[in-house]
């Protein structure tokens, strides 16, 4: 097939079509570039970025590498003083930060935030009114340590020299990725974000990401640009997508074997070669620059184009693109070693009139601290299997257990056989239902018998339930970790072992920080009733190291807790967690309602997207 390589050459006039506006919205024309070291790195880089900004004639321009030294003007400042002389009037956000917005648009509500305490990069944040409608722009330079995409080119991501063999399994590209502050930054940005979308706002992010996408690793470009067989998906891309932002030019350019839409490097003629690349024998053609925005009624996106050279560097030399793909390039000095992006969005007025919300539907059931015992007394088992029946007509899939599924209380006055008895009658009737279901131990689950060589007090437990007291599974693109917390550790038997730990951090490593995570366990993670509305606390009402758990869940993207022990129905957000305790299956021990939550089982909605909902409902249980 012949290669075309559709050149435009930026002048004024060629906007004059694609400006026309559409009937009631208004084009808005966003340009992301990074400018290499203040536009110092290539002389006359300062007037080629004026002439950049001039000639796209975009309405909003986000900056990285901003780097002004003491005494000296900003450059944004000297861009817009610059456009002011040829008659165009911009906006700065006036922060002096490495990142920067200008902005036809007058700027309100500047800010600029660390996402991490540890972050050194900022994000800088503006509104501006278009055609009636508030947008929330976003500019960001994420961290370029660690750039882990070199590995597979056979180079160090950390000090970017020469190894003496390429890595390529993709787990071990994401360990050496995470290193850096690159998911902190984003996850930090859709956090904020969250207001500006759930408040009808338009979102718009641009920068250098230092990361590819995960789009642009798949199978179809696995044996070419020198990525010797690996698929990787890609961390912040895939958070992003999971968040429900688009990719612009994937968004129009969804092939990434033909429409690979290099941004760096940059086959920029006017610089000194070895400045422009890292890897001399290898390709590191990748697209680290990025256009999002958060699609809703009344933003469209209706173009996109790489802006900069045709021309990218390949095993250290400039070669000119081979790509079925547009560039818009500037007949002036290019002042960067990336090209960027320039992204035309049409704003209508007023968003569309969105449908009535319903309630979605139950994805599972949670249910905890059942309590079944040998006596049956109060017909427990009765009621078990009414608040099974609630949940299945609730039409849920699966079903979750917290855990105290049964009341052998460490077996103290329990046989083997009659502990064996108590877990078949619970299966026989959690089975009945015809779902999956998926128990957590419980700190009366526990059976301790060295006789029955029974030390660790899971090993009943495990018999019953597939040889395993903590494990993880996946549904719906959610990651579930079900954990053992009623471990001893120290003085406590309410804990999360160290083996346990260990196996959690392998685990996580072949988890994308974009998956949503529920993590089930008996003991809570963190409850704050006793503390504060009993004014007590004990430490048999939390798990005794959980720091040390929820620490290596930091980087994820752990979106619920579920917990039971307590059997009282609490909903605490912490850091973007909630922490469910979800009530009781018996409520006070089959004896009627407990601290006013009665007996229950949580429904709860959860999908890949991190769409979570959920409700406790009494299942209709009444004590004789």
């Amino acid at each position: 097939m012949k290669t075309i390589i559709r050149i435009f050459y930026l002048w004024p006039a060629i906007w004059l079509v694609m400006s026309c506006s559409q009937e009631r919205s208004v084009g808005l024309k966003v340009l992301q570039l990074n400018v290499w070291v203040n536009a110092s790195r290539v002389e006359g880089g300062e007037q080629g970025l004026v002439d950049v900004v001039d000639r796209t004639d975009a309405d909003v321009v986000l900056l990285c590498e901003l780097y002004t030294g003491e005494g000296e003007t900003p450059l944004a400042q000297k861009v817009i003083d610059a456009l002011a002389k040829r008659g165009k009037t911009y906006f700065g956000d006036g922060r002096n930060l490495p990142v920067g917005i200008l902005s036809k648009y007058a700027l309100d509500d500047v800010s600029a935030f660390l996402p991490a305490p540890d972050c050194y990069r900022p994000v800088v944040k503006a509104h501006l009114t278009v055609n009636g409608r508030t947008v929330a722009v976003y500019s960001t330079h994420l961290d370029h340590r660690n750039y882990a995409s070199y590995l597979s080119r056979g180079y160090s991501s950390a000090t970017w020299t020469k190894m003496e063999a390429p890595v390529t399994d993709p787990d071990s590209i994401l360990v050496a990725n995470r290193i850096a502050w690159r998911d902190e930054t984003i996850r930090g940005f859709i956090r904020d974000a969250r207001s500006e979308t759930a408040g009808g706002n338009i979102v718009i992010m641009g920068g250098d990401f230092n990361e590819p996408s995960h789009l642009d690793w798949q199978a179809d470009t696995k044996d070419i640009r020198d990525h010797r067989g690996a698929v990787v998906p890609w961390d912040v891309s895939l958070m992003l997508a999971q968040a429900g932002y688009r990719d612009a030019w994937r968004s129009l350019f969804p092939d990434a074997a033909r429409h690979p839409g290099f941004t760096w490097p940059a086959g920029n003629e006017a610089a000194r070669l070895k400045d422009l690349f890292v890897t001399p024998d290898a390709d590191e053609r990748d697209r680290i620059d990025f256009i999002y925005y958060y699609p809703q009624p009344g933003v469209a996106l209706e173009s996109i184009y790489i802006v900069g050279p045709a021309a990218s560097v390949d095993h250290g030399k400039i070669v000119p693109e081979k790509t079925d793909e547009a560039f818009l390039q500037t007949l002036a000095v290019w002042p960067s070693d990336h090209k960027g992006n320039l992204a035309t969005f049409r704003i209508a007025p007023q968003p569309v009139a969105a449908k009535p919300c319903t309630e979605s539907k139950p994805t599972f059931a949670f249910l905890t601290d059942v309590h079944l015992n040998r006596a049956n007394d109060r017909d427990r088992y009765r009621g078990f299997t009414q608040a099974l029946e609630r949940a299945k007509r609730a039409g849920v899939e699966f079903l979750v257990f917290g855990g105290d599924l049964v009341d052998i209380n460490m077996g103290s006055q329990l046989s083997r056989k009659e502990t064996d008895s108590m877990y078949t009658a619970f299966k026989q009737a959690a089975e009945q239902t015809g779902l999956p279901f998926f128990p957590a131990i419980g700190n009366h689950d526990r059976y301790f018998d060295e006789a029955e060589d029974c030390p660790d007090g899971d090993e009943v437990f495990k018999s019953h339930f597939g040889g395993r007291s903590y494990y993880t599974f996946e549904r719906h693109g959610v990651r579930f970790f079900v954990l053992n917390s009623v471990q001893r550790t120290g003085a406590s038997d309410l804990c999360i072992g160290e083996e346990q730990l260990a196996w959690l951090k392998r685990e996580l490593v072949h988890v994308s920080l974009a998956t949503p995570i529920i993590v089930v366990q008996h003991v809570p993670a963190y409850s704050l009733y006793y503390p504060v509305a009993e004014a007590k606390f004990s430490p048999a009402d939390v798990v005794c190291n959980f720091r040390d758990e929820l620490t290596l869940f930091r980087e994820h993207n752990l979106k619920l807790v579920l917990q039971g022990h307590q059997h009282l129905y609490e909903e605490l957000l912490l850091q973007d967690v909630h922490y469910i305790t979800g009530g009781a299956v018996c409520g006070n021990w089959w004896n009627g309602s407990f601290h006013g939550t009665e007996e229950g089982v949580l429904l709860v909605h959860a999908d890949s997207t991190g769409n979570f909902s959920w409700r406790y409902v009494d299942y209709g249980w009444l004590p004789e």
